[in-house]
């Protein structure tokens, strides 16, 4: 160091003789500049690459200087020529994680700045990375970002190709679900925190479709169709039905009727009801049923004169010649009623012709019990009614011949030939107060005189008729009982009809009309028979609620992370690519849906059209989600 001072000296005496022989004339030159401003030396350089922030530069070990972005730098110690310097990394930069190297970092100075010293920065990658679980089905596609492709071919660990740097975000999506499989994705999106992202789970499960279809022409009760050998489904209406077990993708159907229904009685068939089930539920299935008809006949006895004719329900007029079978040409379908009495009596010589079981509904087979009696003396049937106290008293003979009667001695309007049978029944109870009246000399034969010892007692015990309505959610359900006498039903539990019955009096409960809001379907068991010494108390009114899905198609979904949408403020479904979608929650009949966006896909904008509405007894399947192409 001395002796570069000594040449410094020197060279300085050197050039002042030389100004000095230059002089301007006044003796003097420019001074030189002052010694230790050219002692010392900046130390420095330039940063690139940096993204993160913390990274703090040392020089020999001290001197710590904070960089916050790319560019040049320099420490404040400056250095002397000759003196060692040695640049460091003291703290690499975070969020995100990068690593910086220096380059040109050690050396000494050579009266000159250090300016080359290059720190060059890099930010880490790391792996998105997961599980599948429950894959049995093929064409499993997974993505990330919306992108990288990544197709699954079984169970175990999954890691994308393309890895991200610390603070990316990542979104998981399933691009291609599986042949008759549904896979979604656990902890599907986050953020890289300077390690690979793990946690990611896909799981999948086995789709299940419905079976069903639509049942016309029903007018019967009773009708239950059976699944694959089991799985029974009672129908009580036309309509669409479908069975409660729902089968997977590649299962055999086939659908049956395991008992026809009565009341009236039908034959029903099946159509398309065998099958395979594809990636749908099936609907096709059709059910036709038919009111199977009979024919109306009996006998006819002891006809001697001419122009005898019978009707059927006061039509259909049938000329009787002689003893013997009859049938009427028109048949009956099941369920209806009947009634034949005859038109016009016989002459040459004139008789009276009466009918016995001649009234009744149709069951299923065909009515052969009709009989027609024909005599020339005739003869009254009659006799007394006591403790009759209501009104409204009904008798009939021989199931016809309608007579309205009061306390005290009564009489048929049409008389009997010898040897005719006779029957009394009471058809119409009375009422005001209700009544049960019974018949003892009900029946025999007419003889040679009038019958006149049938007595007909009423008596005033009445009962009332009830049971239980269970699972009821819907309002406005409204039983009835004997075609009148309605009754609202609020809710669950016991419930008894405002009029009681006597003893011996027929009740027939039946739904007038079925709840809403949800829709259900009420059925009535042990709804009708005869009142006998007590209260009815076990008539079952059970409801069941019909649940139906909410869906429909995303299009031109383009942006990145999929689209986030809602149902009723709830029930989140994540869409990642366009097509088909349906809320895994189902809705009853009567509720009301609302489908509305709950995130954007990243440049992308979606609306939600026929978005809202109520459930009417089907799913929806038209919501329709527009993306920007």
């Amino acid at each position: 160091m001395d002796s570069l001072r000594c040449v410094r000296r020197a060279g300085w005496l050197a050039l002042l003789s030389v100004l000095a022989a230059c002089s301007n004339g006044r003796g003097s030159v420019d001074e030189p500049p002052a010694q230790g401003a050219e002692d010392s030396f900046a130390i420095g350089g330039n940063v690139s690459g940096l993204v993160g922030s913390g990274l703090v530069l040392q020089n020999n070990g001290s001197g710590d200087l904070a960089i916050a972005a790319d560019g040049t730098f320099a420490f404040a110690e400056r250095l002397a020529t000759g003196a060692a310097y040695s640049v460091a990394v003291l703290s690499q930069p975070t969020s995100p994680s990068q690593t910086c190297t220096v380059a040109r970092g050690v050396g000494n100075v050579a009266s000159a700045d250090i300016s080359d010293i290059a720190v060059t920065c890099a930010t880490g990658e790391f792996a998105i990375r997961g599980t599948v679980s429950g894959l049995t089905g093929n064409g499993l596609v997974l993505q990330n970002n919306g992108g990288n492709d990544l197709p699954i071919s079984a169970d175990g660990p999954f890691t994308f190709g393309n890895r991200l740097t610390d603070g990316a975000t990542y979104t998981v999506t399933v691009r291609t679900q599986p042949t008759g499989q549904s896979c979604v994705v656990q902890n599907p999106s986050g953020t890289i925190h300077s390690a690979d992202a793990s946690n990611i789970g896909v799981s999948c499960v086995s789709d299940a479709f419905t079976i069903g279809g639509r049942v016309s022409g029903l007018a019967g009760a009773g009708l239950t169709l059976r699944l694959n050998g089991g799985n029974d489904l009672t129908i009580v209406d036309n309509g669409a039905f479908a069975f409660e077990t729902a089968l997977q993708s590649g299962d055999s159907y086939a659908v049956s009727v395991r008992r026809q229904p009565t009341n009236p009685t039908q034959v029903c068939t099946v159509h398309n009801g065998a099958g395979t089930v594809g990636g749908a539920s099936v609907s096709n299935i059709a059910i036709d049923c038919a009111s199977s008809s009979f024919t109306v006949g009996g006998s006819v006895s002891g006809l001697q004169g001419t122009g005898l004719v019978l009707q059927l329900n006061g039509d259909g007029d049938l000329p009787i010649s002689g003893d013997g079978a009859f049938t009427f040409a028109t048949p009956l379908t099941s369920g209806s009623q009947y009634r034949v009495n005859v038109a016009s009596q016989p002459s040459n010589p004139t008789q009276v012709c009466t009918v016995a079981s001649g009234a009744g509904t149709i069951g299923n087979t065909n009515v052969t019990n009709v009989r027609v009696t024909c005599a020339s003396s005739t003869f009254s049937v009659g006799g007394t009614v006591i403790g009759l106290q209501g009104s409204g008293l009904v008798l009939q003979n021989n199931g016809a011949d309608d007579l309205a009667v009061s306390d005290g001695s009564f009489t048929f309007q049409s008389e009997l030939a010898s040897g005719a049978a006779y029957n009394v029944t009471v058809r119409t109870q009375p009422s005001n107060p209700s009544q049960a009246c019974s018949v003892t000399n009900a029946r025999g034969t007419i003889g040679a005189g009038d019958v006149s010892n049938v007595v007909v007692s009423c008596s005033a015990s009445d009962f009332s008729i009830g049971g239980t309505v269970q699972n009821l959610e819907g309002t406005g359900l409204v039983l009835r009982n004997n075609g009148g006498d309605d009754l609202t039903i609020d809710g669950s539990g016991t419930f008894a009809f405002d009029t009681a019955l006597p003893t011996g009096a027929r009740y027939d409960v039946t739904v007038e009309r079925q709840p809403r809001d949800p829709e259900q379907t009420c059925t009535v068991s042990n709804g009708n028979g005869f009142v006998g010494d007590g209260n009815v108390t076990n008539i079952v009114v059970n409801c069941e609620t019909r649940n139906f899905s909410v869906g429909g198609r995303v299009r031109h979904l383009r942006g990145l992370g999929g689209v986030v949408i809602q149902n009723n403020g709830g029930d989140d479904l994540s869409i990642g690519a366009e097509g088909d979608f349906t809320f895994p929650t189902r809705l009853p009949a009567g509720a009301s849906y609302n489908v509305t966006i709950l995130r954007q896909p990243l440049f992308g904008d979606c609306e939600v059209r026929h978005g809202s509405g109520t459930i009417h007894d089907r799913d929806i399947d038209d919501v329709e989600v527009r993306c920007d192409d």
